[in-house]
C-alpha cells in the first residue's frame, strides 16, 4: 500500500503507534512542517497537525510523539522557552517513557531531563552539523538506558546515559574502514531491541556496523546490496530482521546469520527514501519518501472461497494476531542444492539457486509492488533463518469424559455396507446425488479449476521412440489441490501434482519423471507405507464420466490398476498401516466413502455419507478402524469381515460444545490412542479414541487448520493464515489421565512459520525436524525446524502464464502472468532467480531486448501491463529502470525492434505506439487497427530489397479481426510506410466450433449449440517465417481450421496446411524447420514444414494458449493456464 502526500520534496519521519494506539500511526514532515496521521485499517486521514513558523522561534505549536504506552507528549511550552532556531529532525521517547529527545543541527534537547540538560544545550557542536540533518542520527536502547547520537562531527557516534547524560562513549567510524582511501562517516544510528549493548551504525562506505555499546568494539559488519549508503536502520522487535533505507531502495537482511546473511531488496520509491519502521505488531513495514509505502513483513492469511481463482484475502477476526512475537521464518529465497534428506546429517544451513556461478538471490518488486515471492541477481546473499522463541499458549481445555469404551459401543450401529456389485446400492447412491450440493465454507475441500477448454477423448500418439517431442520439466505446482504433494526423507522418494501429471523430482539433481494418464486435473495423492505404491486421483470430466484412481508402481513408474468409483471429484485417499486396504473419500458433492483392497484391487463396500466429510485416517495401531471428520461430528468406523462380504459398525461423536460452530477439518494420530483434531476456527481438539470423547482443546491458530501431523511429543499444524506451526505436545498423554480436568497451558508452541499461501500439503520425518509443504501459492517449501530456516523448492505462477521469452544467449527466460508479476528463470534448472511484481495489475505482455542491443549486463525486459503501463527492468541490477503510459487501456502484445531502440506496443483498442525505451517519449501512435485488440506484434531484419518500400526493418501487427498489417520502417529516420494488409474471412460466431459450458462440465459443442462467448474464440496470429522472412504464416478464426503462408515477395498465399482445430498458439522454430500449434483441446501439434508430417502430444489440463521455441530451437516452452511444459526437441 501507497500513502500519498502533497510535497514529494520534504523528508519524512515515520512515528508508528504502539499500543493501544496501534490501528494509528503518523509521518512527520519538514519542512514545511506537519504532521499527519493515519487510521491503519481503513486508512483514512485523521488529523493533520500544522506548526507555524517564524525567523526567531521554529516551530511555536506543539510537537507531539508517542510514548511507549501510547500516550501523546506535548513539548509546547518547552519548544517556546528554548526555541530551535534550525530545523528539527528526529523525536522520540525512551520505551519506558523516562524521557523524549530531540536532535537538532545545533545540538541536543531533553525536555524530560530538563535540569541535567542545561550545560548541554549551551555547549554547541553536539550533534553533527555538516550536510542536511538527518532523521536518523539519534537512537535510545531498548532498555532506555543509553542514548546514541552523530556528533560532534559527522564521524564520531556518542553514546550518552539517557538519564544523567553522562558521556559513556565516543567511537570514531572513520578508523573502522582503514582499507579504504576515504575517511567514512556515520549516516544513521539504531541500538538493538533485543540486545541493548549492540548498537548499530550505517556508514558512508555502504556498510553497516555492528558495534558494542560499551567498549566500541566491531562486533560484524553487513554490506549494503546498493552502492548507497544506509540513510536509515530500523531492527524488528525479535532482532530478526534488519532493514535499512538504501537510496530509492529498501533493503532487508536476516540479521541473525552471522556469515553472508541473506537479504531482500525492495524497490517501489522514484526518490530516497528518508525512514523506515516496524508497526509495533511486527507484521508491516513502513517507509517514508516521496510517498508512506506500507509492506507486508509477514503474509496476511488468506480464505479460500467456491471460486479458487480468486484467491481472496483471509480478514482474521477480533481476536486475530493475539500471539504476539511470533516470526516468520519463510525467507522466499531459492536453494542452491537441495538438502539432502538423510537421518546421518541435516541439510545446509544456507542455500544457493544454480543460475550463475557466485550468484545468490534478492527481492524486488516495483512501483505500486508488493513483496516479490524470490529474486536473484548477480550478487547477493546467502540464506538463514533464525528459529524463533518458544511461545507459551494457555487456554481452557473442553472437557470430556473417561467413560470407558464399553459405554461408548453402545451408540454403535451396524452398517450393512454393499458389494459393489449391487445394483440397489449403485441406485441408491446416484440417486441421492440428484440435487447438487453446496460447497462447504472450508478450503479444505478440494474444487477443480475452472476451465475454458475440453479435451478430445483419444490422441493418436507417436510410436514410442520415434517422437520429436521429449517432455523434459514441468514448472510449478498445483496448489490448488489438496494433499497433493509427498515425501519420503528415509528414501527421498519426492512427488507432486501439475494439473492432471503427477511429477517425481529427484532433490539432488534436480531430474523430474512425469507420469501421465489422468484425463482431468488431479485432486489427491497418497503413498503406501513401504513407499512402493503411489495413489493418485482425478476428478471426472467430459473424457471421463468417473474419477479416476491410479495405482502406481514407484520403482517402475508405471500405472499397474486404474479404480473408479466416484462421480465428481475425490477429497482423501488413504493407505491402511498394513497396506491391505485403500481407502477413498469422495468431495462434498459425492458424499461416498469406498474401501478397496489392494490384493485385489476389487471394491470391498461403499456407504453413502450424510454429511461432507473434510478428511479420513486409518489407525496406525488397528487396520481395521478409520476415523473421519466432517462438518458436525467425528465418525469411527469398524471394519467387520464375514467371507467375502464387508460390514462397517459405525459411531459418530458430535463437535464437541467448546468448539461451538466449528467443524472438524483436519485430523492426525499421535501416540496410542490420541487423536488429534483440527477445526475451521483454529482449535485443535484431542480425542481419546479408547473412550470415544475428546478430552483436551486449545486455541492454535486465527484460522481454519487443514493440516495437522503428529510424531512423538511434536505436531505440526498448517491452515489458511497461511501459518505452519510446530506444538510441543509431550504432556498430553498425561493430561488424558486427568480427563476433564485437563488444561492446555501445557501445551506450548515452539516455532512458527509463515509462507506465502494457505497449506495444503505437509510431509515431515519421524522426528518433526524437517519436512517439505505445499501451498495454495502454487510453491513448495522445505522447512527445518532446527536451523529455523524455510527454502523455496518448488514455484510457479499462481495464475494464467501470459507470455514468455529468452534471453538472447538462451540462459535465462522470462515470463508474465495475470497476478502481475514477472519471472526470470534460469533455463539450465529451471530455477526462479528474478521476479518482480506490480501489485493490482496483470502483466499481459513481456519481451526481452535482442541480440544486438549490447553486452549482457546491460539485458533489459519490457512489460506491458493492464493499466496501459509499460516496464523495463533491468536484469543485471534487479531496478525498475523505466515506467512509461503510452495507453489508455490494456497493452496486449509488445516487442522491441531489431535493435532494440524502440519498443511497439498494441492495446485491446488497436491502437499501436512506438516508444524509446530510454526517453520513456512515445513519438507515434498507429490507430489503423483501431477496435480490435492487438494480439501479435513482431518485427525481423528486411532481408529482400524488392518489397516496394523503404526501411531496414520489416514489422507486424495482428488484431483479432482477422486483420494483418506489415510495416517497413527505419526509426533512426523516422520512417515508417505500410507494405501490405491481409484480411482473412472469418465465419459467424454462432457457427464456430468453441467449448460450451454444459451441466458444470466443458463438453465440445454440436453444430446447434455453439457458444458466442468472444472470450473463447481463437486469437489472431502472425509471425515471420524464421526460415524465409518473406513468409508470412497465419492462424486464427478463418472458414477452416488451417496454417496460411503468405508470400510478401509474390502478394499471394502459397501455402495451407491442415489443422484438426482452430488454433489457440503459434510457435516457429529458428533451428529447423518445424511448427508448434496449441489448441483449446489441450492438444499440441508439432508439424515438420519440410516432410508435412505432423504428431500429436498431450500433457497439459487446460487450453494450450501459448507456445514458444528457445532462439535455438532445442526447447519448447507451453503453457495452458499456470501450467508451464517444458519439451526437448529429439528432432526427426
Amino acid at each position: 500500500m501507497a500513502l500519498s502526500v502533497q510535497s514529494p520534496s520534504v523528508p519524512m519521519v515515520c512515528v508508528c503507534c504502539p499500543p493501544p494506539l496501534q490501528a494509528t500511526w503518523a509521518s512527520w514532515m519538514f519542512p514545511p512542517g506537519s504532521t499527519l496521521c493515519w487510521h491503519a485499517p481503513t486508512w483514512p486521514q485523521c488529523w493533520h497537525f500544522l506548526q507555524n513558523r517564524t525567523r526567531d522561534r521554529w516551530p511555536l505549536c506543539p510537537l507531539i510523539t508517542l510514548s511507549a504506552s501510547g500516550t501523546w507528549l506535548p513539548y509546547s511550552s518547552c519548544m517556546t522557552s528554548h526555541p530551535l532556531r534550525t530545523r528539527l529532525v528526529p523525536l522520540l521517547s525512551t520505551p519506558q517513557c523516562q524521557t523524549s529527545s530531540v536532535a537538532s543541527a545545533v545540538g541536543l534537547y531533553v525536555p524530560l531531563a530538563w535540569r541535567t540538560l542545561e550545560s548541554w544545550w549551551n555547549t554547541p557542536n553536539l550533534v553533527c552539523q555538516d550536510g542536511r540533518p538527518n532523521p536518523n542520527i539519534l537512537a535510545v536502547s531498548g532498555d532506555s538506558c543509553r542514548l546514541a547520537f552523530v556528533g560532534p562531527s559527522k564521524c564520531m557516534v556518542t553514546v550518552v546515559d539517557s538519564v544523567s547524560l553522562d558521556e559513556l562513549l565516543h567511537v570514531d567510524v572513520s578508523t573502522l574502514n582503514l582499507a579504504s582511501n576515504h575517511p567514512d562517516w556515520a549516516v544513521a544510528v539504531c541500538f538493538s531491541p533485543r540486545n541493548s549493548g549492540h548498537l548499530l551504525v550505517s556508514t558512508s562506505s555502504n556498510k553497516v556496523v555492528v558495534l558494542d555499546a560499551v567498549s566500541g568494539h566491531t562486533v560484524r559488519e553487513l554490506s549494503s546490496v546498493r552502492s548507497r549508503a544506509c540513510s536509515s536502520l530500523a531492527l524488528s522487535e525479535d532482532s530478526r530482521l534488519l532493514v535499512a533505507a538504501t537510496g530509492r531502495t529498501i533493503t532487508v537482511w536476516d540479521y541473525p546469520t552471522q556469515a553472508s546473511p541473506s537479504c531482500q531488496v525492495y524497490i517501489g520509491h522514484s526518490e530516497p527514501v528518508h525512514a523506515v519502521a516496524f508497526t509495533p505488531d511486527q507484521l508491516q513495514l513502513i517507509s517514508a519518501g516521496d510517498a508512506i509505502f506500507l509492506w507486508d513483513v509477514q503474509a496476511t492469511p488468506e480464505r479460500d472461497g467456491s471460486d479458487p481463482e480468486a484467491c481472496p484475502v483471509h480478514e482474521a477476526g477480533s481476536n486475530a494476531r493475539h500471539l504476539e512475537d511470533l516470526a516468520s521464518g519463510a525467507s522466499g529465497l531459492p536453494r542452491q542444492q537441495v538438502p539432502v534428506p538423510s537421518q546421518a546429517s541435516l541439510p545446509p544451513r544456507s542455500t544457493h539457486d544454480r543460475l550463475l556461478e557466485g550468484s545468490t538471490g534478492t527481492f524486488s518488486t516495483s512501483d505500486e509492488e508488493g513483496l516479490g515471492e524470490e529474486n536473484h541477481v548477480f550478487e547477493a546473499f546467502l540464506q538463514g533463518q533464525a528459529p524463533t522463541p518458544p511461545v507459551l499458549v494457555e487456554k481452557e481445555a473442553s472437557g470430556g469424559g473417561d467413560a470407558p469404551r464399553e459405554a461408548a459401543k453402545s451408540s454403535w450401529t451396524h452398517a450393512e455396507l454393499p458389494n459393489h456389485h449391487s445394483q440397489m446400492s449403485e441406485w441408491s447412491l446416484r440417486s441421492g446425488k440428484a440435487g447438487l450440493p453446496t460447497r462447504p465454507d472450508s478450503y479444505k475441500h478440494f474444487t477443480a479449476r475452472y476451465k475454458t477448454s475440453t479435451r478430445v477423448k483419444s490422441v493418436s500418439l507417436p510410436p514410442v521412440g520415434r517422437e520429436q517431442l521429449r517432455l523434459k520439466a514441468v514448472v510449478g505446482y498445483n496448489g490448488n489441490g489438496r494433499a497433493n504433494m509427498v515425501w519420503r526423507p528415509d528414501t527421498g522418494f519426492f512427488a507432486y501434482t501439475c494439473g492432471r501429471l503427477v511429477v517425481v523430482e529427484d532433490l539432488h539433481s534436480g531430474t523430474q519423471r512425469h507420469w501421465l494418464g489422468h484425463p482431468q486435473e488431479i485432486s489427491t495423492l497418497a503413498l503406501n507405507q513401504d513407499g512402493q505404491v503411489l495413489a493418485s486421483a482425478s476428478c471426472c470430466g467430459n473424457t471421463a464420466a468417473r474419477c479416476q484412481i491410479r495405482i502406481w508402481d514407484v520403482p517402475q513408474g508405471l500405472c499397474r490398476h486404474l479404480l473408479s468409483h466416484h462421480d465428481t471429484a475425490v477429497q482423501a485417499v488413504a493407505f491402511s498401516p498394513d497396506d491391505e486396504f485403500l481407502v477413498t473419500l469422495g468431495d462434498y458433492a459425492d458424499r461416498s466413502l469406498a474401501l478397496w483392497s489392494m490384493a485385489t484391487y476389487e471394491l470391498l463396500s461403499s456407504t453413502r455419507l450424510l454429511e461432507p466429510v473434510h478428511g479420513v485416517a486409518f489407525n496406525p495401531w488397528d487396520a481395521n478402524e478409520l476415523i473421519c471428520v466432517g462438518t458436525s461430528a467425528i465418525t469411527f468406523w469398524l471394519l467387520q469381515h464375514q467371507g467375502t462380504d464387508t460390514s462397517f459398525q459405525v459411531h459418530r461423536e458430535p463437535v464437541p460444545e467448546e468448539l461451538g460452530a466449528s467443524e472438524l477439518t483436519s485430523l492426525c494420530y499421535g501416540a496410542s490412542p490420541l487423536l488429534y483434531c483440527g477445526s475451521s476456527s483454529g482449535q485443535v481438539c484431542v480425542w481419546d479414541t479408547g473412550t470415544g470423547h475428546c478430552f483436551l482443546a486449545w486455541e492454535a491458530d486465527d484460522g481454519e487448520i487443514g493440516v495437522l501431523l503428529c510424531s512423538g511429543s511434536r505436531l505440526v499444524s498448517g491452515s489458511n493464515t497461511r501459518r505452519l506451526r510446530l506444538w510441543a505436545v509431550g504432556v498430553v498423554p498425561e493430561l488424558r489421565r486427568k480427563g476433564s480436568s485437563a488444561r492446555s497451558s501445557s501445551v506450548f508452541m515452539e516455532r512458527e512459520l509463515t509462507l506465502d499461501g494457505a497449506v495444503v500439503s505437509a510431509s515431515f520425518d519421524s522426528g518433526m525436524d524437517m519436512g517439505v509443504v505445499g501451498t495454495t501459492a502454487g510453491t513448495i517449501w522445505y522447512v527445518n525446524w532446527t536451523e529455523g530456516t524455510s527454502t523455496r523448492l518448488i514455484s510457479g505462477h499462481r495464475t494464467k502464464v501470459n507470455e514468455v521469452v529468452f534471453s538472447p544467449s538462451e540462459s535465462h527466460c522470462a515470463t508474465c502472468g495475470e497476478d502481475g508479476s514477472v519471472r526470470v528463470w534460469s533455463l539450465a534448472s529451471m530455477e526462479l532467480v528474478i521476479q518482480f511484481q506490480v501489485l493490482n495489475q496483470s502483466c499481459l505482455c513481456v519481451a526481452w531486448t535482442p541480440q544486438s542491443c549490447g553486452l549482457p549486463e546491460q539485458q533489459q525486459v519490457v512489460a506491458g501491463y493492464s493499466d496501459g503501463t509499460l516496464r523495463v527492468f533491468s536484469i543485471s541490477r534487479t531496478a525498475l529502470e523505466l515506467k512509461m503510459h503510452p495507453h489508455r487501456s490494456a497493452l496486449t502484445a509488445i516487442a522491441f525492434s531489431t535493435d532494440g531502440q524502440t519498443i511497439l506496443s498494441g492495446d485491446k483498442d488497436g491502437l499501436v505506439a512506438v516508444s524509446h525505451p530510454c526517453t520513456g517519449m512515445t513519438f507515434r501512435v498507429l490507430s489503423d487497427h483501431r477496435g480490435a485488440p492487438i494480439s501479435a506484434i513482431q518485427s525481423t531484419s528486411k532481408e529482400y530489397g524488392d518489397l516496394g518500400v523503404e526501411g531496414v526493418e520489416l514489422w507486424l501487427a495482428a488484431s483479432a479481426d482477422q486483420r494483418v498489417s506489415i510495416w517497413a520502417s527505419d526509426w533512426l529516420r523516422d520512417r515508417c510506410e505500410l507494405l501490405e494488409w491481409l484480411s482473412f474471412p472469418a465465419p459467424a460466431v454462432s457457427k464456430v466450433r468453441v467449448p460450451r459450458a454444459v451441466g458444470g462440465n466443458w463438453s465440445l459443442p454440436n453444430s446447434h449449440c455453439f457458444s458466442q462467448a468472444p472470450g473463447l474464440l481463437p486469437p489472431s496470429l502472425a509471425a515471420f517465417c524464421p526460415w524465409d522472412r518473406a513468409i508470412l504464416v497465419c492462424v486464427g478464426l478463418g472458414a477452416h481450421e488451417e496454417v496460411v503462408f503468405y508470400n510478401l515477395r509474390q502478394k499471394q498465399v502459397v501455402q495451407k496446411t491442415p489443422l484438426p482445430f482452430f488454433a489457440m498458439s503459434l510457435s516457429l522454430s529458428p533451428g529447423a524447420q518445424l511448427m508448434a500449434v496449441g489448441f483449446a483441446e489441450c492438444m499440441l501439434r508439432l508439424l515438420d514444414c519440410v516432410s508435412g508430417t505432423a504428431q500429436d502430444f498431450e500433457g497439459h489440463d487446460d487450453s494450450v494458449h501459448l507456445c514458444r521455441f528457445t532462439p535455438s530451437g532445442r526447447l519448447l516452452f507451453t503453457a495452458a493456464h499456470n501450467e508451464i511444459l517444458v519439451w526437448e526437441v529429439t528432432g526427426p
